[in-house]
């Protein structure tokens, strides 16, 4: 089961990086992340999951997808679906999607920081969490992306989520650390 997961992520980044090279070039980077984000939402229904993975009418199936969503996709991205469709490749789409924002924020030195707050960051706010984030990485070139999202459960401070790292300095996570050290 671990070689099938790395073999997973190997070739999802794999797809990934190509369909990066391929946005790069033609500047089309937003039409992509929308197109592999569409095709995720599309294979997470259970129902066209099993319709787009069936022996006999997967064929089908996607030539319709591609009839009805003409407008949305270009050459490429039907060549595309007709790729993972044919190697059936659909289960790793998520992958995918997630390998291609990460190397599209490598490529353009851009760090999504998701902030979580009981109430919206005033643009002070978040130019003195931009600077302070800037100031201990490494390369200064990088451009800090915030996403303010509202959390009232957390009763206040922020927790910050750069990639995989989560920074929890929410008054919650306070209250849970001391409930802990008392109960031990």
């Amino acid at each position: 089961m671990k070689i099938k997961s790395h073999y997973h992520c190997l070739l999802s980044r794999k797809y990934a990086q190509v369909i990066l090279d391929i946005a790069i070039e033609n500047n089309t980077i937003s039409y992509w992340q929308n197109v592999l984000e569409c095709l995720v939402k599309l294979t997470n229904d259970n129902l066209i999951y099993k319709l787009i993975t069936h022996p006999i009418l997967c064929n089908q199936i996607i030539d319709i997808i591609i009839n009805v969503c003409t407008n949305i996709f270009n050459l490429q991205s039907k060549l595309f679906l007709l790729l993972i469709s044919k190697n059936k490749r659909f289960s790793i789409l998520p992958s995918i999607l997630f390998y291609f924002k990460y190397l599209k924020n490598k490529n353009l030195k851009s760090i999504v920081v998701n902030v979580i707050s009981i109430k919206k960051l005033n643009i002070q706010q978040k130019n003195n969490l931009s600077n302070r984030i800037l100031s201990i990485l490494p390369d200064k070139t990088y451009k800090i992306r915030l996403n303010n999202i509202i959390n009232y459960n957390i009763i206040g401070g922020i927790i910050l989520r750069i990639n995989n790292t989560v920074f929890d300095g929410s008054i919650l996570n306070h209250l849970n650390q001391l409930k802990y050290f008392l109960k031990n």
